[in-house]
């Protein structure tokens, strides 16, 4: 007669130990992660709002004020005009907000004019730091650009 031999039940829990042990580093490592990821995208993202920014300035020949606020560990972006065309109106007097991302020191404001001749005033480059860990950065460049006459 075979004798079957099956797990016991200290096997099943240190098994179930491990498990979990392991399941609890990638969860850690996953987290930090996930942040790194979310810091990159909303760099990402701000230096794509530069870019339409100037980008609006220049076709639409417009005086644009783009007002960078850092309040409480996030960066608000606003975009002004003194006057917007209809069919862009929807871009301007919105704020967008931007989580974990600071510039600088709490409360701190910062002005961008671009111009629709196409010079830009204000900063020319503009570091952005993770508002959990102050080393991990990113650096936007926000580059003069002239239009070519015809």
């Amino acid at each position: 007669m075979m004798i079957k031999k099956s797990f016991t039940l200290i096997e099943i829990l240190v098994c179930m130990m491990l498990l979990a042990m392991a399941g609890s580093v990638a969860i850690y490592k996953g987290g930090k992660l996930l942040q790194e990821r979310r810091f990159s995208t909303s760099c990402e993202k701000i230096t794509s709002e530069i870019n339409l920014t100037k980008s609006l300035a220049l076709n639409f020949q417009i005086d644009i004020n783009l007002l960078m606020e850092q309040k409480k560990g996030k960066i608000y972006l606003t975009r002004k005009t003194d006057s917007p065309q209809s069919s862009i109106k929807a871009l301007f007097h919105t704020t967008v907000a931007f989580p974990e991302i600071v510039f600088g020191k709490e409360d701190e404001t910062k002005e961008i004019y671009f111009y629709g001749n196409g010079w830009i005033e204000g900063e020319d480059r503009l570091t952005l730091s993770m508002a959990s860990h102050l080393k991990k950065q990113y650096s936007v460049d926000v580059k003069h650009s002239y239009r070519k006459a015809i």
